[in-house]
């Protein structure tokens, strides 16, 4: 069986298949005290039949060398779209492609309380809660059942995740449905939902007002200087970038993520989902004639069949460019097949963090924000605006 302790928690992703898979219903998810959930076997139900560790991506991840042939950089032409999404909005297409066939889509977004778990859509005017990053794990619950009903009811189903959710889920369905599409996303890793609570806490308390929006990658500033805003109900917002907001700065430092995440079994080019999708930074690298207009594009490795017949169906709606898959990789895609470094003081940002400690107090005494950036950050809006942004920009390229 299943077997989590405080020494092997690298060894579990929190896909939750094995929970899902549970003849007896004897597995449930629990969280510890760094806010990630691990499975809890409950010994007097369990009659050892091994499914829990059948259905684990961890215990047998996909070993496949091949690499992907064809990869693209595309954009969605409606530009509403692309502004509101984390890069090009090919998702959106994606999306919508299943919706017309009178499909559901299953991914990640903020509930009522801007807690990220994994809802289902199925309406166009719905997938708005699907776009821009969420940097927290999120709670799956019953996904993987609710997917496979799905499924079993003759629906298409487009399930969204990080690399080790889709190649949970697919362990969990044991086996292939042609109505089922995956797209799995690039992720440096997921940061722990305990820190957000606290985050949103200390900027809830900051600004003595109860948050009304929240966006990982808000385009306030252009697509390269992507900023974690807040709006909160008295009308006042927080605009932060990665060198400044506590929570980016801790998940990026490395100090937050879930322990697997830096010795993930899933960072890999070849994957199980149909589509891999991540940023792409700079579209002149692949397209030198093509002006970067600081929008956004979403670089796309096709993983399947099904990945390839997906372009072909949604390509009126995207703006499509060829890309080497290998060249997308080193320069835009490297967390694919890179962990991310664990930062030496990372237990003690979590017990500080367990002991009552303000999130700002950890911060400024384990991974205190730079002056210069602080200076840098509060007129921002002023270089924005005179244009002055944008020559940084050109200035740190060259």
């Amino acid at each position: 069986m299943i077997n989590i302790t405080e020494n092997n928690k690298k060894d579990c992703c929190g896909c939750t298949a094995c929970a899902s898979a549970c003849p007896k219903n004897c597995i449930s998810m629990v969280c510890d005290s760094e806010g990630f959930k691990y499975p809890k076997i409950d010994s007097k139900l369990c009659i050892d039949c091994g499914v829990c560790e059948k259905v684990c991506p961890v215990i047998s991840s996909e070993k496949n060398e091949e690499l992907p042939e064809k990869a693209y950089i595309v954009r969605n032409t409606n530009p509403d779209i692309v502004k509101n999404s984390t890069s090009g909005g090919a998702v959106t297409a994606f999306c919508e492609e299943i919706l017309s066939k009178n499909g559901i889509i299953f991914g990640g977004a903020f509930d009522k309380n801007f807690e990220v778990k994994h809802m289902s859509a199925e309406k166009t005017e719905d997938l708005k809660i699907f776009r821009s990053s969420k940097y927290v794990q999120s709670d799956l619950t019953d996904t993987f059942k609710r997917v496979k009903k799905s499924l079993d009811d003759g629906r298409y189903v487009m399930f969204t995740g990080t690399p080790c959710q889709v190649e949970g889920l697919l362990k969990y369905l044991k086996k292939p449905y042609e109505k089922l599409f995956t797209v799995d996303f690039v992720c440096r890793a997921v940061p722990s939902p305990l820190v957000w609570k606290k985050y949103k806490e200390f900027k809830t308390k900051k600004y003595n007002s109860e948050i009304t929006y929240a966006n990982f990658r808000e385009k306030t500033y252009g697509y390269h200087s992507a900023n974690l805003t807040l709006r909160f109900a008295n009308g006042k917002k927080s605009i932060e970038n990665t060198k400044t907001d506590y929570m980016l700065k801790s998940f990026f430092d490395g100090m937050c993520s879930r322990p697997s995440c830096n010795d993930c079994a899933f960072r890999k080019v070849k994957r199980v989902s149909d589509l891999t999708v991540f940023d792409c930074w700079n579209i002149t690298r692949y397209v030198p004639d093509l002006a970067d207009d600081d929008k956004g594009y979403t670089a796309v490795i096709i993983q399947s069949e099904k990945g390839s017949r997906m372009l072909k169906d949604v390509s009126k709606k995207l703006i499509m460019y060829k890309a080497d898959v290998d060249t997308l990789i080193k320069n835009d895609g490297f967390m694919a097949v890179k962990n991310p470094d664990v930062h030496p003081k990372r237990s003690q940002y979590f017990e500080m963090l367990n002991s009552g400690v303000p999130l700002d107090r950890i911060v400024k005494e384990l991974i205190p924000v730079k002056a210069s950036r602080k200076i840098f950050g509060k007129f921002k809006g002023i270089l924005y605006k005179t244009g002055m942004l944008k020559q940084i920009k050109k200035l740190k390229k060259h």
